[in-house]
């Protein structure tokens, strides 16, 4: 059997080995195909942008994982008759092709389908964020920006108008040829009541750049004159407006005796490009 759509698969089932099932769901000898070319993000006014980048669908029937697919995707399965269909968002952690993971903080797409031999399912599931989360945003709409330059740094965020990724403004850094070094930070109570050891912490990120810059977390457990650095990502050039989610969990978790924490974001004009940019629009931090 020939499949025209490439799949990317961290736990697949065979189409002809399925464990457990009953008798009168394998005896068919063509498959079902649940199809998902996309998924649809609708938020509130108090979650920020629905902008996304999903890249692939957890799909399970009657609760077994058919596997991880790339979108769009097109899946056979050998469970038919009535059958319960539930559908997870995946994304790239960090920007990692080799590390898809469920995005828990986007609802899943879940109802029964009476699937049959030979037939073709299209689902685009239409999702939300959950319920319970905090959902803090930047993006530099507003009269002010939540991020600081700090002492050392040459240059800061304006808010753009000239072609943000959405809305009416992005917030862009540019150097000056005197300009060396950038670097704004938060000042954002909210992140101190960042959850406990092993709980999702993420960053999302709209984003062009022509040069790397990089993302940190400051945390400080009271004893300390001034807060402590850890750089967490690098981001590398992108021509184009770019999405993606950057844990925080794993430094928060590594932190378990700091009371208060910040972002940071830091660059460093190297000479490599003769006017260096970084533009940003949309940082969302959920939790």
């Amino acid at each position: 059997m020939r499949f025209t759509r490439k799949l990317t698969v961290l736990t697949i089932i065979s189409l002809f080995a399925f464990t457990g099932c009953k008798k009168s769901n394998s005896a068919a000898s063509n498959p079902a195909y649940i199809e998902v070319e996309s998924f649809s993000l609708t938020t509130i006014s108090a979650e920020g942008t629905a902008s996304h980048e999903i890249t692939d669908a957890w799909i399970y029937v009657n609760d077994q994982l058919m596997g991880v697919f790339d979108l769009p995707a097109r899946v056979p399965t050998l469970l038919l008759g009535n059958q319960e269909v539930k559908i997870f968002a995946g994304i790239k952690k960090n920007g990692q092709n080799n590390d898809r993971v469920r995005y828990d903080f986007y609802t899943n797409y879940e109802a029964s389908h009476l699937l049959e031999a030979d037939s073709t399912y299209v689902i685009n599931p239409a999702i939300t964020y959950t319920s319970g989360l905090t959902i803090w945003e930047e993006g530099f709409e507003d009269g002010g920006i939540a991020f600081s330059k700090t002492a050392t740094s040459d240059t800061n965020f304006v808010q753009d108008n000239t072609a943000p990724f959405e809305g009416s403004k992005s917030g862009t850094i540019t150097f000056d040829p005197a300009d060396l070094f950038f670097e704004a930070r938060t000042n954002e109570p909210s992140f101190d009541n960042f959850p406990g050891v092993g709980q999702a912490i993420y960053l999302e990120l709209n984003y062009k750049s022509n040069i790397d810059f990089t993302l940190g977390l400051l945390n400080n457990d009271g004893s300390l004159p001034a807060d402590a650095q850890v750089d967490l990502f690098t981001f590398t050039p992108s021509d184009d407006w770019n999405k993606t989610y950057i844990s925080l969990s794993d430094a928060v978790s590594s932190l378990s005796a700091a009371i208060t924490f910040d972002l940071y974001f830091k660059a460093v004009n190297n000479g490599s490009v003769a006017v260096p940019k970084i533009e940003m629009d949309n940082i969302k931090v959920v939790f």
